[in-house]
C-alpha cells in the first residue's frame, strides 16, 4: 500500500494560499468528504480521479490522501485548471503530494468541459467538479457516457453558490442516484443507476 500524506502545515498553506488568491476553496469538512469517497473508490479498484477546477490544489490535497489510503495499484489523479497562471503553482504542490503519498499526480492546464469531453466511455471513476457553476448541466451530461459503473461525481456548491435549477432537474430525471451532503457550501453526490 502506499505511503499516504499527513501534513497539517502543508494543508494549512494551500488553504491560505488559495485564498489569499482569491481561490474560493473548499472548506475542511468538504474536503474530508472528498477524501472519503475518494478511499472508498480507490478500494473498490477505482483507477481515474479528477479533480475538475482544481485551483492550486487544495481540493486535490484530500482527494490524494483519500486515493493513496485505498489504492489498489494503478491509481491516477488529474488535477485540471482552466486559469495557466495558476498551473504552476498546481504543479508544484501535486508533484509534491503525489510523491509523499505514492500516488500518480498531473496537474493540466485546460477547461474541464474539454478535457473531460476527451475521455472514453466509463473511463472515470471519480471526478469533483468544482468549475462554472452554470456549467454544472453539461458536465452533468458528458459524464452520463464517461463515469464508470463503480464511479462517482461531487459536485460542489450544492447550496451556495447555487448551481443553475436545470443541473438539479437533470439530476432528477437522468440515471442518476443522488445525495446531498449538508457541507456550509453543500456537496452532491452522484451515481448512475
Amino acid at each position: 500500500m502506499p505511503a499516504s500524506i499527513d501534513d497539517r502545515a502543508l494543508v494549512e498553506r494551500l488553504w491560505r494560499d488559495s485564498l489569499d488568491l482569491g481561490i474560493m476553496a473548499v472548506d475542511f469538512a468538504d474536503g474530508y468528504v472528498l477524501q472519503a469517497i475518494a478511499h472508498v473508490v480507490a478500494s473498490m479498484g477505482g483507477s481515474l480521479f479528477i479533480d475538475a477546477g482544481a485551483g492550486i490544489g487544495f481540493s486535490t490535497y484530500w482527494i490524494i490522501k483519500g486515493v493513496s489510503s485505498g489504492c489498489q495499484g494503478g491509481c491516477r489523479v488529474v488535477a485540471i485548471e482552466y486559469l495557466r497562471g495558476r498551473l504552476e503553482r498546481l504543479a508544484s504542490n501535486v508533484k509534491t503530494m503525489g510523491e509523499e503519498a505514492g500516488v500518480r499526480v498531473e496537474a493540466v492546464s485546460a477547461d474541464a468541459l474539454d478535457y473531460i469531453s476527451g475521455l472514453g466511455a466509463e473511463s472515470i471513476d471519480y471526478v469533483f467538479v468544482d468549475i462554472e457553476k452554470e456549467s454544472y448541466p453539461l458536465m452533468l451530461r458528458l459524464l452520463e457516457a464517461r463515469l464508470s459503473r463503480k464511479g462517482v461525481a461531487i459536485f460542489h456548491n450544492a447550496f451556495h453558490p447555487r448551481p443553475p435549477e436545470e443541473f438539479f432537474q437533470a439530476l432528477s430525471r437522468g440515471p442518476w442516484i443522488t445525495s446531498t451532503i449538508p457541507t456550509s457550501a453543500g456537496i452532491v453526490v452522484a451515481v448512475r443507476k
